[in-house]
């Protein structure tokens, strides 16, 4: 252990060194908070509109003509489930059709009260819906009267989505553009055929380096968490050992998939396409930026399956839903997958020479 503890404080001097990796490595994820924080994307656009038929199909105009209003962004569920997303502000209305519609008797459509210009809108366009309605029928159809009711709820901002996909996106770039360009540069040089004819073991210099870059993530997870909370208003309410597990696992998958890049690659000209393949489409397609709710159903289902997709919503959901391991489960058996599959690779791919 006393080999391993001096091999990884080496490892940390060595990093600390490199401006430029520290540059990459700590200042430009938090510069990219800071500048899409000071960007107001979560501005008015679309309104989240919960969506609950219980007449089954029997009022298939109004289903018709609401789906066809681009403001709105349908989510169908039950009236439980898209009552518990209300309060946890990922709807903006929740709009629950009876079985039967009753003329003259007001109809409940709730809102988040911590987006009033939404709620407003959203009750605007949804009575001028029954209005539309009402005139096309028989004379004498008494008008349904749109009722808003208020619901408390978080307000969530851009922010609490990006910025637990910015750590997601940080892990994976740590894991995967440290490792393997570091490595090819030593086996290049010969640095590690030399090292396997030394008292050291192997394992123990890998070892060091992974602690290495675990440390460096937890500093980099300080750094940015700290800067939501001060700057942005961040509503951090997740527990940070929840947190710190499920960045040890997605470190643990994206670190193989770096080993398993160095090992394939004699150069650095290798490493930066073989690289840029795996990290640019989960970059790009994984949640981090964007939600994956606009992409299309297909797609949809395919991103899901990424490794990065896994981590980033399970980051996401410990640190701003203050979700339990057990609430994680699935994303934590995704990566546990992908972990298992990427060691194994890395086991096969890797060569000191």
């Amino acid at each position: 252990m006393r080999l391993k503890w001096l091999l990884t404080v080496a490892g940390l001097k060595m990093f600390f060194r490199e401006k430029e990796a520290v540059f990459w490595t700590l200042f430009l994820p938090l510069f990219m908070v800071v500048l899409f924080g000071f960007v107001k994307f979560d501005q008015f656009g679309t309104i989240q509109l919960g969506l609950t038929d219980l007449s089954h199909g029997k009022n298939e105009e109004l289903m018709t003509a609401l789906r066809q209003i681009k403001t709105f962004r349908i989510h169908d569920g039950t009236e439980e489930s898209e009552r518990k997303a209300l309060e946890k502000g990922e709807r903006d209305l929740v709009l629950v059709i009876p079985e039967s519609l009753q003329p003259g008797q007001p109809l409940p459509l709730y809102w988040n009260e911590a987006k009033p210009q939404e709620g407003k809108v959203g009750e605007l366009i949804v009575q001028q819906i029954f209005d539309d309605i009402a005139l096309q029928s028989l004379p004498g159809v008494k008008r349904i009267q749109v009722k808003l009711q208020g619901v408390k709820s978080r307000k969530l901002t851009y922010m609490d989505f990006l910025l637990p996909g910015i750590m997601a996106m940080s892990i994976m770039q740590m894991g995967i553009f440290s490792v393997a360009f570091v490595f090819v540069d030593l086996k290049k040089r010969g640095v590690l055929r030399r090292l396997k004819v030394t008292p050291m073991k192997p394992v123990d210099f890998i070892f060091a380096h992974v602690i290495t870059r675990l440390v460096v993530l937890l500093l980099q997870a300080t750094v940015l968490i700290g800067t939501g909370l001060l700057f942005f208003n961040l509503n951090f309410t997740g527990n940070p050992w929840n947190l710190f597990v499920v960045g040890v696992l997605g470190a643990i998958v994206f670190l193989a998939m770096g080993f398993s890049i160095a090992g394939v690659s004699k150069s650095e000209d290798q490493v930066a396409p073989l690289a840029n393949v795996i990290v640019l489409p989960m970059m790009l397609l994984s949640g981090i930026f964007f939600s994956r709710a606009n992409l299309p159903g297909f797609a949809h289902w395919i991103t899901g399956w990424f490794p990065l997709t896994f981590l980033a919503d399970a980051i996401r959901s410990i640190a701003i839903d203050g979700a339990s391991l057990k609430d994680v489960i699935w994303q934590i058996l995704g990566l546990g997958l992908w972990g298992f599959a990427s060691v194994f690779a890395a086991i096969k791919l890797f060569r000191w020479e």
